[in-house]
This record gives C-alpha cells, structure tokens and sequence, in this order.
C-alpha cells in the first residue's frame, strides 16, 4: 500500500483501536525497522487484523493468551505477566508479532517463545548496549515490578538535563518514541533511533508526533510504588526543577497521599541518585532518600 491518505485512515484507525504506543509500534514494522511486538484485547482483533492486512503486513497470533500483572502506582501499567492458572479470558490479551518479513518474524516469533531474550532484542531492533544493559540488570528489576528507570538513572552520569529523546518515562502518560528502556538517558544510539521513529511518525501523522515531542521534554519524577509525576510546562532554573505553574500528570488518585504531598511541592532538586530535595508551598523543606525515586528533567 503506497497511497499516503489511506496509510493515515488505517494508522488512525490503529490508534483507536490498540493506543498511540502500540500504533508506533506498527508503524515501525511497516517501516522495516524491526519486529514489532504488540497486546491486543480479544473483543479487538478481527479490526486489528484487517487493519494489518490492509498495510501489507505479515504477523503471528500465539494461540495462548497473555496477562498482564498491574503494577503498583502506575496507572494501570505493567512490566510483568501474571502466570497465576485459570484467568478470566477476560483479562487477557493476544499477543501478536508484526513485520513485512515472514522470515524475520519467523526468528521473532521462536526467539521470544524460547526465551532468547538477547535475540529478541535484536529482532525488536533495540540497539547492542541497550540489549546487553537490559540482560545484565534482569534480575534485579525483577526483584521489584520489572522497571529499569532507577537502573537507568544509575547508569546515567549526570543528574539531571538528559536528552529528551531518550524519554521513554513519558510512555507511562502513553507518549514515548522508545519502546525499550535505554542503557542510559544519554545514550546516543537510543535517541538516534527515537528520533528515526519521529521522522517516520511525522511523514504520516505529524499531529501525533509533534504530541509525543512535546511530552518527552517535560520533566517526570519517578517513584517505584508511590505514582509517577509528569510536570507539563515546568522550568530548570538553577538546578531546581521549578514546578509551580506547571500542569501536574499523576498515574495516582488525586486522594492519595502520594499525589497530595507532590502537588504541594514547587520546587525538586537533585542532591544525588536517589536523594531529591522538595521545596513545598509554605517554603519548608523536605528531603527524600531512596533509590527508587528518580527524578528526571529532559532537554
């Protein structure tokens, strides 16, 4: 299929039915750019389907089910499958692989059932450093709910001010050009391909892509359990993330005591990994040290 306002119509209609994630997702197999990987409620893929066929695009529906295990404080997210027996169908999704190549959805499709998650990797098109990181830091994601941003910020030099196209926090508030966690929040290689994936959204829904742009610059602070903040319209100022006129993203209630302590806050700052001073509306201070918090400010 070459004819561009067709391409948009099924593109859109992919939003619709599966999300702006998983349409990017496509968007890059029908590209070329790798195997992608994407979750499909049952009630929704006959549409899916006909909307793959309508791109020229091979795929693979496994037979089995899949279900996602919620993590905690983020909005319904999930970074694990839940492998309890006899759960709802309900609850489940269809896990189905997308290329324009049989043979390299082929090796997609037997790398992931066979758990040669390095492989995968590669056919996910996810580059060498980010794959070896990801594989050397398994077990201790793991341990908690399979989230690598402490890891990252760990292994990110810097404190703060970090290249917005490696971003890929913002897929919480389902914005993100990165569909894998970068080794780094400066490595180069992720942020080239984030940036591919713009240029390539861009040529058929530019709209979209600028949105997405527009929320992997803004600042997010980052807690393993207690919600995930975005900061729309936030400054850096003296190395103080400046979040009093902001627009305040929570994947938490607005109830919760989480959310309330953080939209009382005007100012974040980075003292070290892990350690985040919070400057509150009546001028008091509050420090907070913990290894799962990361606070991450883009540029």
């Amino acid at each position: 299929m070459r004819d561009l306002s067709v391409q948009r119509r099924v593109f859109k209609e992919l939003i619709g039915l599966a999300g702006l994630l998983q349409c990017r997702e496509i968007l890059s197999a029908w590209a070329g750019m790798k195997v992608a990987r994407i979750a499909v409620r049952p009630a929704l893929l006959n549409q899916t389907i006909a909307c793959l066929n309508q791109l020229d695009l091979v795929f693979h529906v496994l037979p089995d089910l899949i279900f996602a295990k919620r993590d905690i404080g983020k909005g319904g997210w999930s970074n694990k499958y839940d492998e309890r027996e006899d759960l709802p169908a309900s609850k489940g999704d269809h896990a189905v692989y997308v290329s324009t190549s049989q043979k390299n959805l082929t090796q997609a499709v037997n790398a992931d059932i066979h758990g040669d998650e390095g492989e995968f990797g590669v056919n996910l098109g996810i580059p060498s450093c980010c794959v070896d990181f990801y594989l050397t830091h398994q077990d201790a994601a793991y341990q908690k709910q399979n989230d690598y941003v402490p890891l990252v910020a760990a292994n990110t030099k810097d404190l703060h001010s970090f290249n917005f196209w490696n971003n890929y926090v913002s897929q919480y508030f389902g914005y993100s050009f990165l569909s894998f966690f970068p080794c780094s929040f400066t490595c180069e290689h992720a942020a080239r391909m984030a940036q591919n994936t713009y240029d390539l959204m861009h040529s058929i829904l530019p709209v979209e892509a600028d949105e997405i742009v527009h929320f992997q610059k803004q600042p997010i602070l980052y807690t393993e359990y207690r919600g995930i903040y975005l900061f729309e319209g936030a400054t850096f100022e003296h190395e103080k993330t400046v979040i009093k006129d902001c627009m305040l993203h929570s994947t938490l209630n607005l109830n919760t005591k989480s959310h309330q302590f953080i939209s009382k806050a005007r100012e974040i700052q980075v003292l070290a990994k892990g350690e985040l001073q919070f400057t509150l509306e009546d001028k008091s201070m509050q420090l907070v040290k913990n290894r799962d918090w990361a606070m991450c400010t883009f540029i």
